[in-house]
């Protein structure tokens, strides 16, 4: 995950307001700042957070890279949770774990979004009681100014790989959580190229370096999402499919299997409907309409054997 200060626009109702900002660990979608609001009801992260009439800025950039040869060692020195009040109309939840810092704040957070910063957003989470979702807590943790150090010398990727380990061991040690991933038979939906072909904008790539050089990395994916009367719109640029997928998963709240075979880097737009939006004779269409009309894209449901991260034990944490 990522950093860059949320932008809030005001929704049509007051809800509670969620915000990311400073976030450099998991995926699918890491560097992510995100303000918006959210309905009272169970959390299951980017998925129940996006289902609201706020408004949001979101910042993505390329999920962790699984790297077999770097083994991360991080582990916070100093960590607190605490019990957060009910939600109520002024209720915020902040995330803050700026990059190259073992620094990891958050507030009123639901314990199922902590597990999704820690293990990946692909996987559904079972098993977990309800408390998970719909009990929050207000965390500071770090370690010391050596590993900061330390962190500050490594790549992205190793310091985001640094930090998951970091918010896993806090899970284990606080909550006794213990975990599996098993490959279930899951409800999941296929996204495939529509067959009015692709309608979003493709980004060509940088012209190679002429003087013999590497090419420049790809551009950071920037992913805004505003709310409105008529739901919730998307402005995306420098996409590529597993960012899409992403989004989409987060909406349809299971997971989407990028089977398109694209390979390149889109701009695009999507206007969906809502809840919130239902009523509204100007609502835009619901995802399964607006996906083919405006991306060129179909989600198509399917059942398939996925990884899922089955919670074997958890316990709520610990205060010290």
């Amino acid at each position: 995950m990522s950093p860059i200060l949320p932008r809030i626009t005001p929704g049509p109702t007051p809800r509670p307001i969620f915000r990311f900002a400073h976030q450099h660990i998991g995926s699918p979608a890491p560097h992510r700042h995100i303000g918006l609001s959210a309905a009272h009801r169970p959390i299951a992260f980017f998925a129940a957070l996006l289902v609201l009439p706020c408004g949001l800025c979101l910042h993505a950039q390329a999920p962790i890279i699984e790297e077999p040869n770097y083994t991360p060692t991080l582990t916070f020195d100093v960590a607190t949770i605490r019990p957060a009040q009910p939600p109520d109309a002024n209720f915020h939840v902040t995330v803050s774990s700026p990059p190259h810092s073992s620094r990891f704040e958050a507030t009123n957070l639901p314990v199922k979004i902590l597990l999704q910063i820690a293990y990946g957003f692909d996987a559904p989470v079972v098993g977990a009681p309800d408390w998970v979702e719909n009990t929050f807590y207000t965390i500071q943790a770090r370690s010391d100014d050596a590993a900061d150090a330390r962190l500050a010398h490594l790549t992205d990727n190793e310091v985001r790989l640094e930090k998951r380990n970091a918010i896993r061991a806090l899970l284990a040690d606080r909550l006794g959580l213990k975990t599996h991933l098993e490959t279930r038979n899951t409800a999941i939906y296929n996204l495939v190229v529509d067959k009015g072909g692709v309608k979003m904008q493709l980004v060509p790539p940088p012209p190679a370096p002429t003087d013999g050089s590497a090419p420049p990395p790809p551009p950071p994916v920037d992913v805004q999402a505003h709310g409105s009367q008529q739901g919730l719109q998307f402005v995306a640029a420098n996409a590529n499919m597993r960012s899409i997928s992403g989004v989409l998963t987060s909406m349809v709240e299971a997971p989407v299997i990028d089977k398109t075979g694209l390979t390149g880097i889109y701009n695009y737009t999507l206007q969906i409907g809502r809840e919130w939006s239902e009523r509204d004779p100007d609502s835009w269409p619901s995802i399964f309409t607006a996906v083919p009309e405006q991306l060129g894209l179909k989600l198509e449901s399917a059942h398939e054997s996925v990884p899922n991260l089955v919670i074997d034990h958890i316990t709520k944490p610990t205060e010290n």
